[in-house]
């Protein structure tokens, strides 16, 4: 009996592929190079594509560099909730969600970020594309930790600012671990910002 063929996939499908190839070389090309050496040309010849291709994906560098981070925050969220849905009944879920929170963190690819973020200070055109990308990241961060941790209501402000906090306090210390992986002020504060977080939670709860 002859082989069943594949069915060809169809221009949208090749679209969509080849901007995904785009973005993840992006990305590797964002932790191998840093911001200076990612430009659309290595990009490209990293992806594959010709220069026409991701033109046509994405018309400027500025563009390239927003999409990639979209792309990633994407994948990382995906990742997070896989893990999470993973845990056994009797996780302390409170102390897994830091722990896989401070996990996404440390990804390679997340530092790419975070260097777009500080490059972006003097770059009006980058800033202005990371900006809604970072927002749309930052309500669905607070959406899933609502739907996780919020019982069911809506985050008070007490909630949020936690939140917030959780979030800038794990950012200021990735960064802290560039330069010092073994300091050991980072298990320190991470203990800290689990019992502040569940001294929170334990106020909400009692407030609800």
């Amino acid at each position: 009996m002859a082989a069943r063929s594949r069915p060809r996939r169809s221009q949208e499908e090749r679209s969509a592929l080849t901007r995904a190839r785009i973005l993840e070389a992006a990305l590797d090309c964002l932790v191998e190079l840093g911001h200076a050496g990612t430009t659309t040309i290595a990009v490209a010849e990293r992806a594959g594509v010709s220069r026409g291709a991701q033109l046509h994906h994405f018309p400027t560098r500025q563009d390239l560099l927003a999409a990639a981070v979209e792309h990633l925050f994407a994948g990382l969220t995906e990742s997070y909730q896989k893990a999470f849905a993973a845990l056994s009944p009797d996780a302390d879920r409170l102390r897994a969600a830091l722990e896989l929170l401070w996990q996404v963190y440390c990804d390679p690819h997340l530092l790419a970020a975070l260097e777009l973020q500080v490059a972006a200070r003097t770059d009006a055109a980058l800033r202005a594309k990371l900006v809604p990308v970072g927002r749309a990241h930052a309500r669905n961060v607070h959406r899933l930790a609502a739907a996780y941790f919020g019982g069911g209501a809506a985050p008070s402000e007490r909630f949020t600012a936690v939140l917030d906090l959780v979030l800038d306090t794990l950012g200021g210390l990735r960064t802290r671990a560039l330069l010092d992986p073994d300091d050991p002020a980072i298990p320190r504060t991470l203990a800290l910002l689990e019992t502040l977080a569940r001294d929170a939670l334990t106020g909400e709860a009692s407030h609800a």
